[in-house]
């Protein structure tokens, strides 16, 4: 059966219908459009940090969708740490930076990166940074030879400082992620909490040691020894490196100075050098100040098992 064809007037009323809901879908497809895979998803903050400690403190604390970085790699001290550019452009894209402050990571002195997006965590904390007590050039790592700045930078070892700082952190994160400001604030509660019960068994600690007097392989304890009342005197010894003759010449001028019996290392030392500072009634003591990720564990757990070494090998608790 043939169908009739429609009349003129009939024609132009259906090319005008078809037309206006052509336009109707389009108008809609304008203004509702179906989102693509992820494509609604809030971008993701990335957080870059120049030391481990501020990542820590930026990871107990950042919501999930936030990314928290902390690109040195293993086995490179980070204060001394210079990034290829591919790096340093990461550090330039990031959301937030978390600076250190007291001199550390020179680079980023000298390196351009977006001012209002760094936060410099240990500004403000204290009236005055710390001095390093000398200045020596000497080999440390892959890094290469380097002098210690003058200004002491490992400013997390003062365990309220440590806390400042986080509160620095915690700061920049509600800044820039308003919406996680609550489970933001939970995680530095906590954090808080945690550095802050180290910093109470330290003090105790310091009030046992008194006037007693330790040396340490290496001038990065400045702020633990200015907090917690202890005498700390500084060489510059690498703990996979075998001592020489001046080693050993300084090493024994610095005890018929100030009688230390204990000594820290930052890692522990060749068991042939611990065995040469035994025979001079020297005990050695691992206090890792966690500027570097650990092989194992957090800053926290590196930090309680700094503490209790120290509490075990000076008497302040019984050892575990």
């Amino acid at each position: 059966m043939r169908m009739a064809r429609p009349t003129p007037g009939r024609a132009v009323t259906i090319v005008v219908m078809v037309a206006l809901v052509a336009m109707t879908f389009g108008c809609s497809k304008k203004s509702d459009p179906i989102p693509a895979s992820g494509s609604m998803q809030p971008a993701q903050a990335s957080i870059y940090a120049v030391n481990y400690p501020l990542s820590y403190f930026a990871k107990r604390m950042a919501p999930a969708n936030a990314r928290v970085v902390f690109p040195v790699p293993p086995g490179v001290d980070p204060a001394f740490w210079k990034p290829s550019a591919s790096a340093a452009l990461e550090f330039q894209s990031a959301s937030l930076i978390l600076l250190n402050g007291a001199g550390y990571a020179r680079w980023t002195s000298y390196a351009t990166l977006p001012q209002a997006r760094l936060v410099v965590t240990a500004d403000g904390c204290r009236d005055t940074y710390l001095r390093t007590e000398q200045s020596i050039r000497h080999q440390h790592g892959p890094e290469g030879a380097h002098a210690h700045s003058e200004l002491a930078f490992t400013t997390w070892l003062d365990l309220q400082l440590a806390a400042c700082q986080a509160s620095r952190v915690r700061d920049a994160l509600v800044a820039q992620m308003p919406e996680a400001k609550d489970s933001v604030a939970l995680g530095f509660e906590t954090l808080e909490r945690d550095l802050l019960d180290l910093d109470d068994r330290l003090r105790s600690l310091g009030k046992a040691l008194g006037n007693q007097p330790l040396l340490a392989s290496h001038p990065v304890y400045q702020y633990l020894a200015d907090a917690y009342g202890i005498s700390i005197q500084s060489l510059h010894l690498e703990p996979d490196q075998e001592l020489g003759d001046d080693d050993w010449k300084e090493v024994d001028a610095m005890l018929e100075q100030d009688r230390a019996i204990w000594m820290l290392w930052e890692a522990p030392p060749l068991t042939a050098t611990e065995a040469r500072l035994r025979e001079r009634g020297v005990t050695t003591i691992v206090f890792d100040p966690a500027g570097q990720s650990p092989a194992e564990g957090d800053f926290l757990s590196v930090m309680s098992a700094n503490v209790a070494r120290l509490e075990c090998a000076t008497g302040v608790k019984p050892c575990r």
